[in-house]
């Protein structure tokens, strides 16, 4: 197995309307509201025509591999009916095996975890989510055996705030001798768990992948103090410091229309795109350059050329809602990569 991803296993759920309709589904416009499975089921009668596509940082990304030729799988948890897998939690994973990834999924009581995001004119986006069965892992969900063969796992940043289950894995990780990379998932997180990341990246010489927002909050988290100096560039300032102290780390930092940079021991690496000029959805974008990024270092790219082919393929993932990847256009894709 190349990348075997561990995370919240949520269902995404697309309204493309032509007016402000959050305000009839009582959310607000560039709002994200945490509602219950309940809720959710109320918000949905109200949706004309949803688009369904398997979501959750994690599987993103290995749904991203996994069409790039790797060889994925996916751990995580999903809601039952009457002791089998709700209707949400067959969309999610026939979504995820059409695209090659093996799902390791087991059933919790409740529902399958959803998130719906609702797109207006005037780029408004209201965002509904209902974690459900997703953050429930159980002791001994994932264990050595499972993790053997893979060459890097994948953690969703998510998945740290279940710090027993999270800290069984990295330590499996260590004992198995794969590969651990992070997506910190939300600045709330980086805030919170910035110290515990920085330990990680110096002990086990990890992959982080953050976005602008992330990083921001990452940063301040670890250095407080501020950037001796005036005009410098503080996330540049904090992650060099950071990757210097941590050997074999790589820092990736996803900053959408100006491209992507990484740190490896002390040193910047950046790589610019070409900004899409009318994206359909972003939601997901992120997780794909994730999935893209590691295969490309997996197939033997340096760190820059492993940049600007994550940075093609999250561009590709913008004329799409979420994570319904062109399967022709990763063909493209794909190509490059085996004939590395």
């Amino acid at each position: 197995m190349d990348i075997a991803g561990i995370g919240n296993a949520l269902l995404d759920v697309f309204c493309f309307s032509d007016d402000e309709a959050s305000l009839a589904l009582g959310l607000h416009p560039n709002a994200a509201a945490h509602v219950s499975p309940e809720r959710f089921e109320e918000i949905l009668l109200g949706i004309p025509s949803p688009v369904f596509v398997s979501g959750g940082s994690a599987s993103n990304s290995v749904k991203a591999a996994a069409l790039l030729g790797k060889k994925t799988a996916f751990y995580g948890c999903v809601g039952s009916e009457e002791r089998e897998p709700d209707r949400w939690a067959s969309i999610f994973r026939d979504d995820l095996a059409d695209c090659g990834v093996d799902c390791r999924l087991e059933t919790r009581a409740g529902t399958t975890g959803r998130c719906l995001m609702v797109h207006m004119p005037g780029s408004l986006k209201a965002i509904a989510c209902a974690p459900g069965a997703a953050p429930s892992f159980r002791d001994g969900q994932i264990g050595a055996d499972d993790l053997a063969s893979a060459r890097v796992v994948l953690i969703d940043g998510q998945f740290l705030r279940d710090e027993r289950h999270s800290g069984e894995v990295i330590a499996l990780c260590r004992d198995v001798g794969a590969s651990l990379a992070l997506d910190i998932a939300s600045a709330d997180i980086a805030t919170n768990r910035a110290t515990y990341i920085a330990n990680l990246l110096e002990r086990e010489s990890a992959t982080l992948f953050m976005n602008e927002e992330e990083g921001e909050a990452f940063s301040r988290a670890l250095f407080p103090e501020g950037v001796p100096g005036e005009g410098k560039d503080f996330v540049d300032y904090a992650m060099g410091r950071l990757s210097a102290k941590s050997g074999g780390a790589c820092i990736a930092q996803k900053r959408g229309p100006l491209g992507a940079r990484i740190w490896i021991a002390g040193e910047l690496v950046e790589a610019p795109t070409t900004p899409c000029e009318a994206p359909l959805d972003d939601t997901g974008a992120g997780d794909v350059f994730n999935g893209a990024f590691l295969s490309a270092r997996l197939s033997g790219f340096s760190p820059k050329n492993a940049l600007a082919f994550a940075n093609e393929a999250a561009r590709l993932s913008l004329s799409a809602p979420g994570s319904r990847l062109d399967a022709e256009a990763f063909a493209i894709l794909r190509e490059r990569l085996a004939t590395r």
